[in-house]
């Protein structure tokens, strides 16, 4: 399996996400509200990486909340993905 064509908001997103799954377990599904800060991005961006990445399948988004949650494709797509300082 390759790994999809992702921006570099996306993939900081995933590998934020792939921290919160590590940490809590395969049920971690962390609020938007302080996202972006986890991950390093402006709130914008932090907007733009979850729709990209909701539009792949590769995270589950929950309104209400609102909140994500990586799918199993989008763990093995975070997995496929160079380590953050061999990109």
């Amino acid at each position: 399996m390759n790994a999809p064509s992702l921006s570099e908001n996306e993939r900081k997103l995933l590998r934020c996400l792939l921290r919160f799954y590590r940490e809590i377990g395969p049920g971690a599904t962390p609020g938007l509200k302080g996202l972006d800060e986890e991950a390093g991005l402006n709130r914008w961006e932090t907007s733009e990486a979850v729709s990209g990445l909701r539009a792949k399948g590769l995270i589950e988004y929950w309104e209400l909340q609102p909140a994500v949650r990586l799918t199993p494709e989008g763990l093995r797509a975070v997995l496929l993905l160079p380590e953050e300082g061999d990109a």
